[in-house]
C-alpha cells in the first residue's frame, strides 16, 4: 500500500485578474476556483487517476479541514484518514494574470501532542512492502526531531519512505534514510556543499551521496539516480507558467509506477507526462491527456 502524509493542507484559492494591479483601489477577479491541496494529498489525488490505491493522512481542521474532507471523501482509490486540528486550515492565494501566478500562502495552525500522537499511530500499519510518501511543508508545532522519529519507526517495520521535503535540512533528510527524495538544484547544491551549474549536474549528482534522488533540473529536463545509475527525461517543450502540483504530479506517476513493477526508465516516461498534463490549468487532470503525454517523453541512460 502507498500512504502518503500531508501535514500542512490547504484550501487553494485560484482568481484570475487582467490588466496591472490597482495597489491604491479594488481588483478584480473572475474564474475563481477553490480546490483542496498539500502535496501529499496532491500525490493521492494523481495516484488515484491511474487508477493506485493509496491511504491519504492529512491534518485538518475547521470549515477549510472539512472543505478538504469533503473533496476527498467520494474517491473510491483514496482512504482519507483525517487527524484533527484546532483551527482552520490554511488558504493559499493563487493569482494569475497572463500566464504568470503570483502566490501568497497561509501558515496554517499549530500541531499539538494529539496531532504528534495521532500521526504516529495512523502510519502503525506501514511495514516492509509498503510506501510512505511524505511530502510539503510541516504545520507549526512540528519539527526536525519529530520527522526523524517518524522515520525510525518507519525504517524499523520495513517500510520505504519517499520524501518531497524542501524545508527540511540536508541532514535531517539523512538521518530519516529515505529511499527516494525529490531534489532541485539548489538542493544538490546543498548536498554537495557548494553551488552547482546545470550544466555540471549530472557529474556532481552520481557523484555526491545518497543514492536514490528525483532531480528536478529545470522546466524541461529531470534526472534521476537510483542504483548507482543515472537517467533523463527530457521534456518534448518547456513547461507553461503555470506549475502548480508538476513535482506532486512527478513523484506520484514515478513512485506509482514503480510499485507496479516498472522499470526506472518507464516509470519516469510516466512521470513525466503526469507532470507535463498538470501544467495545463488547475483543472483536474484527465488520464488520456497523460496517455498521449506517455508516447511523447523521451528517457535515456547517461
Amino acid at each position: 500500500m502507498i500512504y502518503t502524509l500531508t501535514m500542512n493542507p490547504a484550501v487553494d484559492y485560484y482568481i484570475e485578474t487582467g490588466g496591472e494591479l490597482n495597489r491604491e483601489g479594488v481588483n478584480r477577479g473572475r474564474n475563481e476556483q477553490f480546490r483542496a491541496a498539500g502535496k501529499g494529498l496532491n500525490v493521492s489525488r494523481d495516484l488515484s487517476l491511474m487508477q493506485i490505491p493509496s491511504v491519504a493522512i492529512a491534518l485538518l481542521g475547521g470549515f477549510t479541514g472539512q472543505f478538504i474532507e469533503d473533496a476527498f471523501s467520494h474517491d473510491e482509490n483514496i482512504t482519507l484518514i483525517p487527524i484533527r486540528v484546532m483551527g482552520n486550515n490554511r488558504v493559499n492565494v493563487k493569482m494569475m494574470r497572463e500566464g504568470e501566478m503570483i502566490a501568497v500562502n497561509g501558515s496554517g495552525p499549530e500541531a499539538d501532542l494529539s496531532v504528534r500522537v495521532g500521526i504516529l499511530r495512523s502510519l502503525n500499519g506501514a511495514s516492509k512492502g509498503d510506501t510512505v510518501i511524505i511530502s510539503g511543508s510541516m504545520m507549526p508545532g512540528l519539527d526536525d526531531a519529530f520527522m526523524i522519529r517518524l522515520c525510525n519507526e518507519l525504517n524499523e517495520r520495513g517500510a520505504d519512505i519517499v520524501m518531497d521535503a524542501e524545508w527540511l535540512r540536508p541532514e535531517t533528510i539523512r538521518a530519516c534514510r529515505p529511499k527516494l527524495t525529490k531534489r532541485t538544484l539548489k538542493e544538490l547544491g546543498e548536498l554537495a556543499g557548494r553551488q552547482v551549474r546545470e550544466e555540471e549536474a549530472e557529474t556532481v549528482l552520481m557523484e555526491t551521496d545518497p543514492d536514490g534522488i528525483l532531480l528536478v533540473l529545470n522546466e524541461d529536463k529531470v534526472l534521476l539516480k537510483e542504483d548507482g545509475k543515472l537517467y533523463r527525461l527530457q521534456y518534448p517543450y518547456r513547461l507553461p507558467g503555470h506549475r502548480v502540483g508538476m513535482a506532486d504530479a512527478l513523484m506520484a506517476a514515478y513512485v506509482g509506477k514503480r510499485t507496479q513493477s516498472l522499470g526506472p526508465e518507464d516509470a519516469l516516461r510516466w512521470a513525466g507526462a503526469m507532470a507535463c498534463a498538470v501544467t495545463s490549468g488547475p483543472d483536474d487532470t484527465a488520464m488520456d491527456a497523460v496517455m498521449r503525454l506517455f508516447d511523447e517523453m523521451k528517457t535515456e541512460t547517461v
